[in-house]
């Protein structure tokens, strides 16, 4: 029992506020609800069944007066007290809804202390990954939301798990924070949960001075609520240390107090805690029939903790089997009296309309043929204009594809002919270079010195073609966006390298191409490979189909 407190801090602090917040909208069902659960808290831990019964009616009250915050925190409750009897399945359900609640009302304190619940289920059940999870998807929640106190409790039962997995060091730190929290909050007279863990941490560690001090820090904060229950275990755990400590007497003291107690309030597990301790005190004290005799009382308790867990449980089986059944049995009342309604409603609207139709029947019918036989002309008519618009439409398509089929043959036939005609001029005009330079053969010197200027025009001819301007324009009607993607590619290509790209684009021969462009083969070959490096073309790569497939 020694987080407990850990539940009480939301059920003392959490729900009065929770009330508060719809006081405003209905006080007198508000207040009978809080009674219903403090009624029920009272007897959470002896009278479980009872504890049910009226948290079930303070459910009842919140559904019927539409007070969904309220109807979320009975649901927490009543998971509470099924998961304390070990009823696992049924408390996941009332959970389930409460949190359901919660997300949709967008109470984001009610859904911390949802997935603290949900955690600690995990946590019994052998979960301990996905009871961490659901206890740090908590605290973040908590820490979004700005709820201190749900970070604190949180952390907590964090810690706690950390410390029964045996990572001291991340438990201890959960702890500390924790108890920071609270103590920069003002909430140190709540930290008592979180001192007896650190106490427990200790233990466990073996600095049983450091145990000691924060079991009796949790004790003195305990004493101030008068929390009996809690008390007994604080007792127990401070006994315990001085057990550890070798002081057998004072150890001896404690523990006989803690069993007073628990004789005193019935508390079965804590008195077969104490029988346990004082058998362990007595065995170090060498008092070995002492030790049995309490061993055996701490046997005979814990089988008296299953007969009483079975018939609280079978106590809380029956009232959750009532409660079931009476809401059965008004759902069904509920459900025979709605149907009788509507079968008396509909049969007067059946009976009206029945009168209404033999009124109106005959004159409809005519109208209704009249109306029919003029919306069939009118989509008749209707289907005749569309048909004669799709008709339309169609042949200026194939009017429209026709013509750019004649202008994309017209332009191909241009652009062929330019080619042809660049190709021609060029080869002419090598022609007449190559018989030039045989007449410098002769010695005749001024005859010299015209045909090298001769020759030079020839040259210049070749450098500036104005006709490339015209070839361009036909190129780019032929093959749309060619120069755009290069450029695309490439920002380094120069006008040499377009025109280049251009020739091989009309899948020319290298031959061709040196004669159009009056260069030599090598130098074809080597602007050819300035052009690939340009357009970063692998080594394997084929320059000519990169070039056509543009």
């Amino acid at each position: 029992m020694k987080q407990n407190g850990l539940l009480y801090l939301f059920f003392l602090f959490i729900i009065p506020g929770y009330s508060f917040q719809v006081a405003e909208k209905s006080t007198v069902p508000s207040v009978k609800i809080d009674s219903l659960i403090i009624l029920g808290k009272q007897f959470q831990y002896t009278h479980p069944d009872s504890s049910y019964y009226f948290t079930s009616e303070a459910l009842e009250v919140a559904k019927k007066e539409g007070l969904k915050l309220q109807e979320g925190i009975c649901q927490q409750f009543l998971g509470e007290i099924l998961f304390q009897q070990g009823i696992y399945s049924e408390a996941a359900e009332k959970w389930i809804v409460s949190e359901a609640i919660m997300q949709d009302i967008k109470n984001h304190d009610g859904l911390v202390n949802n997935y603290n619940l949900t955690g600690r289920l995990f946590y019994k059940t052998k979960s301990a990954d996905l009871s961490l999870e659901s206890h740090q998807k908590a605290f973040d929640l908590a820490v979004k939301t700005g709820n201190k106190l749900g970070q604190a409790v949180s952390l907590g039962w964090i810690g706690a798990i950390h410390e029964k997995s045996g990572d001291y060091s991340l438990a201890l730190d959960c702890q500390w924070k924790a108890l920071k929290i609270l103590q920069d909050e003002g909430l140190d007279d709540l930290s008592a949960d979180i001192k007896e863990n650190l106490g427990s941490i200790y233990e466990d560690t073996g600095s049983y001075d450091s145990a000691f001090y924060y079991f009796k820090e949790a004790y003195s904060l305990n004493l101030q609520t008068g929390d009996s229950l809690i008390l007994i275990n604080n007792i127990n755990n401070l006994g315990d240390i001085y057990r550890k400590k070798g002081l057998l007497d004072s150890a001896l003291l404690f523990t006989n107090q803690a069993l007073e107690m628990s004789r005193r309030y019935q508390d079965i597990y804590q008195l077969s805690s104490a029988y346990r301790d004082i058998s362990k005190i007595y065995y170090e004290a060498k008092n070995f029939q002492q030790a049995y005799t309490y061993l055996d009382s701490s046997r005979m308790s814990y089988q008296e903790i299953y007969s009483s867990e079975s018939a609280r449980q079978m106590a809380l089986m029956e009232a959750l089997y009532d409660v079931e059944f009476k809401d059965r049995e008004i759902i069904k009342l509920q459900e025979i009296h709605s149907f009788d309604r509507k079968v008396k409603i509909l049969l007067i609207i059946l009976v009206l309309v029945i009168f209404g139709l033999s009124v109106v029947i005959f004159s409809r019918q005519k109208l209704k043929a009249a109306a029919a036989e003029a919306l069939m002309l009118y989509q008749k008519e209707g289907m005749e204009t569309k048909q004669k618009l799709i008709e339309t439409e169609l042949n200026n398509v194939l009017l429209k594809e026709q013509q750019m089929k004649q202008e994309l043959e017209s332009n191909t036939k241009a652009l062929t002919a330019e080619t042809l005609h660049v190709i021609d001029k060029n080869r002419l005009m090598e022609e007449i270079r190559e018989k030039l330079k045989n007449t410098l053969v002769d010695d005749f010197r001024e005859q010299k010195k015209k045909i090298r200027n001769l020759v030079k025009m020839i040259d210049n001819n070749f450098v500036k073609d104005t006709d490339w301007d015209d070839f361009r324009n036909n190129f780019e009607k032929v093959h749309e966006k060619f120069y755009q993607n290069l450029q695309e590619i490439s920002q380094e290509l120069s006008p040499a390298d377009l025109r280049l790209a251009t020739l091989m684009k009309l899948n020319l021969n290298s031959k061709d191409i040196a004669s159009t462009l009056s260069i030599s083969p090598e130098s074809l070959r080597i602007s050819r490979y300035r052009l690939k490096k340009k357009l970063n073309l692998k080594k394997s790569d084929s320059l000519q189909n990169f070039i056509l497939s543009l």
